[in-house]
């Protein structure tokens, strides 16, 4: 019998639910065949245009619920947009946005934070997905950043407002055969958050 591992995953839209729960479960299946991820689904998609600043709202209380209140909940993941690009090597705006989450846990992150994973894409999920998208031409490393959401989302989705389905239905699609270290190559947020999974899944 498997042991049952549960996870809290707070994400802005329906395209980090899709994606990061299938990735999760493929790097889990490879590295701890023995474990079942369980999403403890305290927060819903919402794909809403705010989402960035509900989670800032609400992740606190998602954390003291995970990890004060429950005692079965063992890996906390929260990211935010950083919704603008950042090629500078040392990567500032990304930091300020991980240092934004980490102010808003407070205390709290320092007790718990080999549990947590904090995670900010450049500019969006959208464009990590994309990288991975097998239908477009090879696309250079970090290239696409600088380009706008609706442009990317138009490339991915077929639509700059495609609805919950469509998002769900592409990203999942994407994320069951993506290469996830290619992906670690191609992005460097994506990277970030990739070595954070791999060093948690080496504590257990």
């Amino acid at each position: 019998m498997k042991e049952k591992l549960i996870y809290t995953l707070l994400g802005e839209g329906y395209a980090e639910y899709a994606f990061l729960e299938t990735y999760l479960k493929r790097v889990f299946e490879i590295e701890k065949p023995n474990i079942q991820l369980v999403s403890s689904r305290q927060m819903k998609p919402s794909g809403g245009k705010s989402s960035s600043s509900v989670i800032l709202s609400k992740i606190k209380d998602h954390y003291i619920t995970s990890f004060i209140n429950r005692n079965d909940v063992k890996l906390f993941i929260a990211g935010i947009d950083l919704d603008e690009s950042d090629f500078e090597d040392n990567m500032p705006k990304y930091n300020a946005k991980i240092e934004e989450m980490k102010n808003k846990l407070g205390n709290l992150y320092s007790k718990f934070e080999d549990k947590t994973i904090l995670f900010v894409p450049i500019q969006a999920i959208d464009y990590w997905i994309l990288y991975q998208q097998k239908s477009e031409n090879k696309i250079s490393n970090n290239s696409i950043e600088s380009r706008n959401k609706d442009e990317i989302k138009t490339r991915l989705y077929g639509d700059s407002n495609a609805n919950q389905i469509k998002i769900e239905k592409i990203s999942l699609k994407i994320a069951t055969k993506a290469n996830f270290e290619e992906l670690a190559k191609q992005s460097k947020s994506f990277k970030l958050f990739h070595n954070q999974v791999k060093s948690f899944i080496e504590t257990l």
